[in-house]
């Protein structure tokens, strides 16, 4: 560890490192692996006090969508007592140990807050003191802002309303009526184990989505994906997975949900949105125990209003309306970043042109299971960082997706 000062113009004392990943979710602990396995001497700054915020702060009925053998971080497995699908706390302590095995460094209670490039380094600003790094990768996470409509009336809506990030459990809404707004995956996952739990569920539908089991005839649907469906040209991935889908669900039209206007592939592709997991929601779509509405238009005191006119008076609105990743105030003015707030060179590496040596991990979330890509994304990084380090860095010409399907 180092102490410098840049241009004389900042008293405070500024720690530098050769490598600092920011994020200590299982895409930064991935990369801060890789990196140390290159030799990088690596500090990893964690904005909160523990290991997994983001999981931690999950609802208590969550459970992996990805099989545990394809959601094994590098260098350390998870135990067979987590079983098929872990479930959050499985993960959390999982994700401790981990860290615990690797000996990672990491720095909690310290928020990035702003990137800069000074004199060919990268200079973070965080909540504690500045910070130089040589080589530097953003981890923060997919679900970062929560995204709640501005419908018309929600200052002066008079029941509960929460976004599904801080949706903590079923327990606490049995025998309360609950819309769920959004029939995504987190929508269709809280739906389900709220109907377990005893509460009385409608789900407000914009888009209908796609579904999947995270098994499928007893066997995990996730080495599939892998082996066959990522590798087709989306339309054949796309019809395939409907003929499955059609298989385990049926015709849902008459139960309110249509066929989806894309397949999940060019529906990831085009939107970003992963397939909804069904726990248990359609079986109880079924059978009338729950049911689909429309989309909302206004919420009016007590009742929310939908457009076809129809009016609602839930004890309770959870938004599964989905999350922005939040990089904008941090590395926005640096050119990395697409329209819709994705970085350019969301696949790990190589980095974009305009920051050499700034990288992403855990920006992508193919649906065949986005824990499994931070390894590979984890490798790429380190290798492009190695190759720097060696004097054979990726020219300034070179795509940010180019050559990253190599090591899948």
């Amino acid at each position: 560890m180092e102490e410098a000062a840049v241009d004389g113009s900042d008293s405070r004392d500024i720690e530098e490192h050769e490598a600092i990943v920011v994020g200590a979710g299982s895409a930064g602990l991935s990369a801060a692996t890789a990196l140390e396995k290159r030799g990088f001497e690596t500090l990893t700054l964690e904005s909160s006090d523990r290991i997994g915020a983001s999981w931690r702060s999950r609802y208590e009925e969550l459970r992996l969508n990805s099989w545990r053998a394809m959601s094994n971080l590098q260098g350390y497995r998870m135990p067979l007592s987590a079983g098929r699908h872990p479930t959050r706390d499985d993960f959390v302590a999982y994700l401790e140990r981990y860290t615990a095995h690797h000996q990672l460094h990491v720095r909690f209670n310290t928020s990035l807050t702003g990137v800069e490039r000074v004199d060919d380094l990268w200079r973070l600003e965080t909540s504690t003191h500045p910070y130089l790094a040589r080589y530097l990768v953003i981890a923060t996470g997919w679900d970062v802002v929560a995204v709640v409509p501005d419908w018309p009336g929600k200052e002066g809506f008079t029941h509960e309303l929460i976004h599904s990030s801080e949706f903590r459990g079923a327990r606490a809404y049995r025998g309360r009526d609950v819309l769920i707004v959004g029939a995504g995956n987190s929508g269709i996952d809280i739906a389900g184990h709220l109907i377990a739990g005893g509460a009385n569920v409608t789900v407000s539908m914009r888009t209908p989505p796609n579904l999947s089991h995270a098994d499928f005839l007893g066997i995990p649907g996730q080495p599939l994906l892998v082996l066959i469906a990522d590798h087709l040209p989306m339309r054949l991935a796309d019809f395939n997975f409907s003929m499955v889908q059609r298989l385990a669900f049926g015709d849902l039209a008459r139960f309110g949900i249509p066929r989806a206007p894309e397949g999940p592939y060019a529906n990831f592709h085009h939107h970003f949105r992963n397939p909804a997991v069904d726990t248990g929601f359609v079986g109880a779509l079924k059978h009338g125990r729950t049911h689909v509405v429309a989309e909302i238009e206004r919420l009016d005191g007590s009742e929310v209003v939908l457009v076809d006119g129809t009016r609602l008076r839930p004890d309770v609105v959870i938004c599964a309306t989905g999350f922005r990743r939040g990089l904008e105030p941090l590395v926005g003015h640096l050119g990395v970043l697409r329209p819709d707030g994705v970085p350019f060179a969301y696949e790990g590496a190589p980095e974009h042109p305009a920051a050499p040596r700034l990288y992403f991990a855990g920006m992508w979330g193919q649906f065949s299971g986005q824990i499994r890509l931070g390894p590979i994304h984890a490798r790429r990084i380190a290798r492009a960082a190695a190759r720097h380090r060696a004097g054979q860095s990726v020219g300034p010409g070179s795509s940010p997706s180019q050559g990253v399907r190599a090591e899948r």
